[in-house]
């Protein structure tokens, strides 16, 4: 069970970071390598250097990027530097100057690199940082840090760890012909197997253990009915494997876990985000209680951007004082795009830019948090005295 959640939950085990973990997956393989398969059709991918499973999603959803790319040209330059380590052996150093002239002589979109270009320059320390904490690459000395400041003002010397030839997925079939997602997408389900009914066990146990939640798409949504009608099988696998609950509701279905021990972006986590979050959701709730917002029966809530942005302000002034001091101080605007993302990434509310609406769906009313009853004592006991 240990060692599913670590696969998921990790890009890679690598032997040398990890020999433990590593060992123990290599000897207790067999005991799930039939989820892995016959499940969510993953292989597992075993080498001296490392036990990875190829984790493909079910659908493409937006939040699946790398979080800390906020610019196209990040994934161009990731691309460049992987292909500068294809001709680079385990442990083989390199100075930054080299991967620099290397991506400066390759093309793209916009013609050649040109470095003395801040953004260049922040994208390619935000790939840099991504390498490192993948363990694609090592720094042995030096700071890269101050490549953003200045082209010329640093040397930096890393090693290659043998990584990177394993990052980049092999497609089984030629994907230069291909000019969207969609078509991709398409081609691939139709690669995984030919036969319907695998294929589409495959794409709803990716999603459910991928995604924070499923929601059916309509009455004829063949995956949600899929989910409804496999509902026992469902809790039991994911309860033996897994270790956790299936949640099935009219509307969407989730996993529950009953810790977050070692998951990434688990809700609610230690961020102070998180706790706003869930303040937020709490609040949307007593607004449906209240009749202040309507619930379709679709369970979901349709709000302007005006009418969001002022409940948002709302929660803040009731609840800002428990915050750090970051989020006590953030401007409104700052604020209300952090909640957004956050709350985008857990499928708790979409966001239409283009009509500047936003509707909330039902994930926001599954966690919900406030302050205990003390806490509410005494900050009437202090507003009472400031008062005074």
């Amino acid at each position: 069970m240990e060692e599913i959640r670590e696969l998921l939950n990790q890009r890679w085990v690598l032997k040398k970071n990890n020999p433990d973990l590593y060992f123990k997956i290599k000897d207790h393989l067999k005991e799930f390598q039939e989820f892995f398969k016959d499940k969510l059709g993953y292989a597992i991918m075993i080498n001296p250097l490392m036990v990875k499973v190829e984790k493909l999603s079910g659908k493409s959803q937006s939040w699946m990027g790398i979080e800390s790319f906020d610019m196209p040209k990040a994934y161009v330059f990731l691309c460049y530097v992987l292909m500068f380590l294809e001709d680079k052996e385990p442990e083989e150093q390199f100075v930054l100057s080299q991967l620099t002239d290397y991506i400066k002589s390759q093309p793209t979109e916009s013609g050649l690199i040109d470095w003395t270009v801040y953004r260049d320059r922040r994208s390619l320390i935000k790939v840099l940082d991504f390498c490192k904490e993948e363990s694609i690459i090592l720094m042995s000395d030096g700071d890269d840090s101050g490549f953003a400041g200045s082209e010329s003002s640093v040397e930096v010397l890393y090693e290659n760890t043998g990584a990177s030839k394993y990052f980049m997925r092999r497609f089984p079939f030629d994907i230069t012909p291909m000019t969207s997602l969609k078509e991709l997408e398409a081609l691939d389900w139709q690669s995984d197997d030919g036969e319907r009914g695998i294929v589409r066990r495959y794409r709803v146990y990716r999603r459910l253990v991928l995604e924070p939640i499923v929601y059916q798409q309509g009455a004829e949504d063949q995956d949600y009915l899929y989910i409804k009608n496999m509902r026992s099988t469902l809790t039991y696998d994911f309860e033996r494997y897994l270790g956790v609950d299936f949640h099935l509701h009219k509307n969407g279905a989730m996993l529950i876990f009953p810790d977050s021990n070692g998951i990434i972006d688990a809700l609610p986590n230690r961020r102070n985000l998180s706790d706003v979050v869930l303040q937020v959701c709490f609040e949307i709730r007593e607004a449906v209680r209240e009749e202040r917002f309507e619930r379709l029966s679709t369970d979901k809530i349709h709000l302007s951007q005006v009418k969001w942005d002022m409940f948002i302000q709302e929660v803040r002034t009731k609840y800002h004082a428990g915050w750090t001091k970051k989020y006590r101080e953030l401007a409104p605007k700052a604020l209300r795009e952090e909640i957004d993302a956050f709350m985008s990434g857990f499928g708790m509310i979409e966001i239409q830019k283009m009509h500047k609406e936003v509707w909330i769906l039902p994930a926001a009313a599954k966690m919900v948090g406030s302050y205990p009853a003390d806490y509410w004592l005494k900050k009437e006991d202090i507003d009472g005295r400031l008062e005074d």
